[in-house]
């Protein structure tokens, strides 16, 4: 319980309401999409599956495939090769170097990306060019992508996207600290529910209850958040100027590692599978990325990066020679040696993705979140019924009910422009994935603008979002997506696990309109 003076509990109400009233909706859709990006590994698997025999995250046969394709490729873009497992068990292989993008004015990737079968290491897809179009292009993860970059930046160019999440992280952090301090009886609010039906009193205290559970992990998730935002569009540009008189190349050097002399004389590049076996083994868990620097070069070096090991949150980083194939140091995933700074930096980063215990601390995660989203939306309904009299309190209800079950009806109804395109062979499913977002959006804005009760529209909107889930897995057979028996075979549980998972959150949908509707004639409100 906190004790506050009257005029405190008024001003703390107050900057709670105008919090939500400003950026509320905008928080809503961060906090609905990143949760949502919980599984984004396990929705690009899919959406995107190899019907393959199981096989490990870089499998033997890597330096045969890597040297094949190196072949293959203009030599400017051996400066750098990366190769790591990607969406649906490929495996993806990058060789640029970084060179002035005219249109920019500045320094971007530019080279050829491949999805090799993890197999026989044949080339599935090829996209050439500047890394921004390659991503553009890259049809595989594109449906995990979107959601993805709606929550990092909602596809607002950089770095201002950043900065806007960043601020709506610092906005949950002060809806969260000024409701905890609101609370009266916290412990009490976790179980106390008065009234019945939809009447106002129950409203309130499904909000409050909702908030008193999920605020330590609204904290953690707000705080995290504006971190990741802030420290790429602010932190390291500022840190750069700061300590290193804004060379930024420094700044790199001293969180990587300065990079050994350079000697462009040509020599061959020891066996990469030896050295990813040997990570493996000094890791005692599963490499999931290699990158190759200079290829080619007598200065290359090759760097392993592992998957955490049981127990821990990160995985040291293997470098070795890139001639000799000899391991030159093991460093932590963050600096060049093992202090607190680094240790916090993962903590940061387990806490925010919620991927320190697999699966599981993920499941947990999204639980969590989309606790964090109904609290965010009930607070927007009951700021808006307590002021129903009010005619721009009214139009703020329709665009919350517009946004607050239109989203998750866009987000639904995604899919259902990424599948029909990438069964058509179509490499921009950006542009299908983007219009079915829209479409779904613009229909439900203009139903929560039209209609006179914006209960019909709650009921309708969850309805036709359970239709959409409920169809994802027919639409991903469909489409020709990989069936049940092959996915298992080729250790792909996700197809089979988001599939029923789908089905599943469409029938709760549908038993959530049954519920409310259930309530709305049970009592008055």
């Amino acid at each position: 319980m906190v004790k506050l003076k009257p005029d405190t509990a008024k001003t703390l109400l107050a900057l709670h309401g105008r919090f939500a009233v400003s950026l509320g909706l905008a928080l809503y859709v961060l906090v609905v999409t990143g949760t949502s990006s919980v599984f984004a590994k396990e929705i690009a698997d899919w959406s995107s599956p190899l019907a393959t025999l199981e096989h490990p995250r870089l499998p033997v046969g890597l330096d045969q495939g890597l040297r094949a394709a190196a072949a293959t490729v203009d030599p400017r873009y051996l400066a750098d090769v990366s190769a790591y497992s990607g969406a649906g068990g490929r495996i993806v292989a990058f060789f640029h170097t970084h060179e002035l993008r005219p249109e920019s004015g500045k320094f971007e990737e530019i080279g050829v990306e491949l999805d090799l079968d993890p197999r026989s290491f044949t080339v599935l897809e090829r996209r050439e060019g500047w890394s921004e179009d390659i991503a553009r292009l890259n049809a595989a993860p594109g449906l995990a992508s979107f959601i993805t970059q709606l929550h990092v930046r909602l596809h607002i160019p950089a770095p201002y996207g950043l900065l806007v999440t960043g601020v709506l992280g610092l906005a949950l952090m002060v809806a969260v600290i000024s409701g905890f301090c609101m609370h009266r009886h916290l412990l009490r609010d976790l179980f106390k529910r008065r009234g019945g039906g939809v009447s106002l009193l129950a409203a309130r205290d499904r909000h409050a209850g909702a908030a008193s559970w999920i605020l330590p992990f609204a904290l953690v998730l707000a705080f995290t958040g504006s971190y990741f935002s802030f420290t790429d569009s602010v932190g390291l540009p500022a840190l750069a100027r700061v300590a290193f008189a804004g060379d930024e190349v420094r700044l790199v050097e001293a969180i990587v590692g300065v990079p050994p002399a350079e000697d462009a004389r040509a020599a061959a590049l020891a066996d990469i599978d030896a050295m990813v076996v040997d990570a493996g083994r000094r890791g005692r868990t599963v490499p999931n990325f290699v990158l190759v620097e200079r290829w080619g070069r007598r200065d290359a070096r090759v760097s392993v990066f592992l998957e955490p090991a049981e127990g821990d949150l990160t995985s040291p980083t293997y470098v070795y020679g890139g001639t000799d194939g000899r391991l030159v140091v093991a460093k932590p995933d963050f600096g060049l040696v093992p202090s607190a700074g680094g240790k916090l930096i993962e903590l940061i980063f387990a806490l925010h993705y919620g991927n320190f215990a697999g699966v599981s601390s993920k499941i947990v995660w999204v639980g969590l979140g989309y606790g964090v989203s109904f609290t965010a939306l009930t607070g927007l309904l009951l700021w808006c019924r307590r002021r129903a009299e009010t005619p721009a309190w009214r139009r703020l209800n329709r665009a919350v009910h517009w946004v607050g079950f239109g989203l998750p009806l866009a987000l639904a109804g995604t899919p259902y422009g990424f599948f029909p395109a990438r069964a058509a062979g179509i490499a921009d499913t950006q542009s299908w994935m983007t219009a079915a977002f829209i479409i779904a959006a613009v229909f439900a804005g203009a139903l929560a603008a039209t209609a006179r009760d914006m209960t019909r529209v709650k009921y309708l909107l969850l309805g036709l979002t359970g239709v959409a889930l409920a169809g994802l897995p027919l639409l991903r057979r469909a489409t020709g997506g990989t069936d049940w028996p092959d996915a298992l075979a080729g250790g792909l549980a996700a197809v089979v696990a988001l599939d029923i998972a789908f089905a599943i959150a469409g029938i709760a949908c549908f038993a959530a309109v049954w519920w409310q509707s259930r309530l709305a004639t049970s009592r008055p409100a």
